[in-house]
Protein backbone atom coordinates (compact mmCIF):
# COMPACT_ATOMS: atom_id res chain seq x y z
CA UNK A 1 0.00 0.00 0.00
CA UNK A 2 1.77 3.53 -1.21
CA UNK A 3 1.23 6.38 1.17
CA UNK A 4 -0.66 9.31 -0.72
CA UNK A 5 -0.30 11.79 2.07
CA UNK A 6 1.61 14.04 4.89
CA UNK A 7 1.59 14.44 7.91
CA UNK A 8 -0.23 11.61 8.85
CA UNK A 9 -1.31 10.58 12.54
CA UNK A 10 1.07 8.16 14.19
CA UNK A 11 -1.41 6.44 16.76
CA UNK A 12 -3.83 3.67 14.74
CA UNK A 13 -6.33 2.19 16.74
CA UNK A 14 -7.15 -1.24 15.15
CA UNK A 15 -10.02 -1.09 17.83
CA UNK A 16 -12.06 1.09 15.86
CA UNK A 17 -12.35 -1.46 12.65
CA UNK A 18 -12.44 -4.46 15.01
CA UNK A 19 -15.61 -2.23 16.95
CA UNK A 20 -17.50 -1.88 13.69
CA UNK A 21 -17.03 -5.17 12.43
CA UNK A 22 -18.79 -6.43 15.82
CA UNK A 23 -21.38 -3.83 16.00
CA UNK A 24 -22.37 -4.13 12.09
CA UNK A 25 -21.38 -8.51 12.26
CA UNK A 26 -19.28 -7.12 8.70
CA UNK A 27 -15.34 -7.97 8.29
CA UNK A 28 -13.72 -4.92 7.10
CA UNK A 29 -11.43 -5.12 3.62
CA UNK A 30 -8.26 -5.73 4.70
CA UNK A 31 -6.86 -3.13 2.04
CA UNK A 32 -9.29 -0.30 3.70
CA UNK A 33 -7.64 -0.73 6.68
CA UNK A 34 -4.06 -0.80 5.25
CA UNK A 35 -5.16 2.71 3.68
CA UNK A 36 -6.53 4.19 6.75
CA UNK A 37 -3.17 2.81 8.12
CA UNK A 38 -0.74 4.34 6.12
CA UNK A 39 -2.28 7.67 5.49
CA UNK A 40 -4.00 8.26 8.42
CA UNK A 41 -5.18 11.65 9.38
CA UNK A 42 -2.95 12.97 6.58
CA UNK A 43 -3.02 15.77 3.82
CA UNK A 44 -3.21 14.35 0.13
CA UNK A 45 0.17 15.12 -1.75
CA UNK A 46 -1.95 16.60 -4.12
CA UNK A 47 -5.60 17.94 -3.51
CA UNK A 48 -6.94 18.22 -6.70
CA UNK A 49 -7.09 14.86 -8.62
CA UNK A 50 -9.24 14.34 -11.92
CA UNK A 51 -11.80 11.16 -12.36
CA UNK A 52 -13.49 10.96 -15.09
CA UNK A 53 -12.65 13.80 -16.27
CA UNK A 54 -14.10 16.05 -13.37
CA UNK A 55 -11.98 17.81 -10.53
CA UNK A 56 -12.19 16.62 -6.78
CA UNK A 57 -10.89 18.11 -4.09
CA UNK A 58 -9.59 16.11 -0.86
CA UNK A 59 -8.87 18.06 2.07
CA UNK A 60 -8.02 15.37 4.40
CA UNK A 61 -7.51 11.53 4.75
CA UNK A 62 -9.55 10.02 7.89
CA UNK A 63 -7.20 8.29 10.85
CA UNK A 64 -8.16 5.51 13.41
CA UNK A 65 -6.90 8.03 16.28
CA UNK A 66 -9.81 8.01 18.62
CA UNK A 67 -7.94 11.40 20.24
CA UNK A 68 -8.36 13.03 16.23
CA UNK A 69 -11.35 15.00 16.95
CA UNK A 70 -11.34 16.41 13.85
CA UNK A 71 -10.77 12.99 11.39
CA UNK A 72 -11.27 10.16 13.33
CA UNK A 73 -12.94 7.74 11.11
CA UNK A 74 -15.20 6.17 13.63
CA UNK A 75 -18.23 8.20 13.64
CA UNK A 76 -18.58 9.26 9.95
CA UNK A 77 -17.95 4.94 9.24
CA UNK A 78 -20.61 4.11 12.04
CA UNK A 79 -22.99 6.57 10.09
CA UNK A 80 -22.33 4.89 6.96
CA UNK A 81 -22.16 1.54 8.15
CA UNK A 82 -25.55 2.07 9.80
CA UNK A 83 -27.29 3.73 6.49
CA UNK A 84 -25.88 1.66 3.56
CA UNK A 85 -26.14 -1.79 5.64
CA UNK A 86 -22.48 -2.25 6.06
CA UNK A 87 -21.39 -1.49 3.08
CA UNK A 88 -19.61 1.73 2.41
CA UNK A 89 -16.69 3.25 4.64
CA UNK A 90 -15.37 6.64 4.14
CA UNK A 91 -11.65 7.07 3.77
CA UNK A 92 -11.25 11.06 3.35
CA UNK A 93 -13.21 14.39 2.99
CA UNK A 94 -12.97 17.44 1.05
CA UNK A 95 -13.73 21.26 2.15
CA UNK A 96 -17.40 20.94 1.61
CA UNK A 97 -18.03 18.09 4.04
CA UNK A 98 -18.24 15.57 1.46
CA UNK A 99 -16.49 11.89 1.62
CA UNK A 100 -14.72 9.70 -0.52
CA UNK A 101 -15.68 6.31 0.29
CA UNK A 102 -15.18 2.31 -0.24
CA UNK A 103 -17.43 0.11 -1.29
CA UNK A 104 -16.82 -3.11 1.88
CA UNK A 105 -18.38 -5.49 -0.79
CA UNK A 106 -16.82 -4.46 -4.33
CA UNK A 107 -14.16 -2.31 -3.50
CA UNK A 108 -15.53 0.23 -5.31
CA UNK A 109 -14.47 3.67 -4.53
CA UNK A 110 -16.82 6.66 -4.72
CA UNK A 111 -17.70 10.51 -3.67
CA UNK A 112 -20.31 10.89 -1.38
CA UNK A 113 -22.47 14.61 -1.51
CA UNK A 114 -23.96 15.16 1.69
CA UNK A 115 -26.24 18.43 -0.01
CA UNK A 116 -27.40 15.62 -2.86
CA UNK A 117 -26.93 12.17 -0.69
CA UNK A 118 -25.63 10.81 -3.95
CA UNK A 119 -22.47 8.38 -4.78
CA UNK A 120 -20.27 8.67 -7.87
CA UNK A 121 -18.47 6.39 -8.63
CA UNK A 122 -14.59 7.24 -8.70
CA UNK A 123 -12.80 3.89 -9.68
CA UNK A 124 -13.41 0.18 -9.45
CA UNK A 125 -10.88 -0.19 -7.32
CA UNK A 126 -8.62 1.48 -4.35
CA UNK A 127 -5.28 1.08 -6.55
CA UNK A 128 -7.55 3.20 -9.12
CA UNK A 129 -7.64 5.31 -6.59
CA UNK A 130 -4.62 5.83 -5.29
CA UNK A 131 -2.85 6.03 -9.03
CA UNK A 132 -4.59 9.28 -9.31
CA UNK A 133 -1.94 10.81 -6.97
CA UNK A 134 0.88 10.18 -8.99
CA UNK A 135 2.63 13.10 -10.40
Amino acid sequence: MKCISTNCKRNFDINVFLDAEKKFAIKIRKEIIDFVKMNAGGYPVKDIVIFNDEEYEIRVFLSADRKDHDYCIEKPMNYFLKKTQGKIIPIGIDSGDNYYCINNKTGKVYYWTHGEDKYYLLTATLNGFIDCFKN
